[in-house]
């Protein structure tokens, strides 16, 4: 009975510890598809009501905000605990322009623990993409 109950206790330790790191990758993968999904919604916002958008970084209460020219908030999204806006970025403010296009280019920065996170802003037509580093 005492081995049996050592095999199970050193099985269930076992799924505990290899649980945290597919945790870390879930939780980096739902943060990347949802500041993708923001960021599509405020180019189509921007289209579709023909308005330009100003996207805002904000490194020390840790969110970033869409907001019209109206100052009116699309998007308001405060990121998990365990990320973090880095304050040394190129970007802290982009603007969304009614083509699509975007007025700058450049990357903002995210850490998670020892993983660092590039959001890309290319020159024009306002493609994006998230490099991890």
């Amino acid at each position: 009975m005492l081995i049996a109950l050592l095999i199970f206790t050193i099985l269930l330790s076992w799924v505990g510890f290899s649980i945290i790191p597919l945790k870390d990758h879930t939780e980096k993968e739902l943060f990347i598809s949802q500041l993708e999904s923001d960021l599509y919604q405020i180019q189509s916002y921007s289209i579709n009501h023909q308005t330009p958008l100003f996207l805002t970084f904000y490194p020390f209460t840790n969110k970033y905000v869409a907001k019209t020219d109206a100052r009116q908030t699309i998007v308001s999204r405060e990121l998990p605990a365990g990320i973090v806006i880095n304050s040394t970025n190129s970007l802290e403010e982009i603007t969304f322009y009614p083509d699509g296009n975007t007025n700058r280019f450049g990357r903002v920065n995210f850490k998670m623990g020892d993983v660092t996170l590039f959001l890309m802003f290319q020159i024009g037509q306002g493609r994006f993409y998230v490099q991890e580093y």
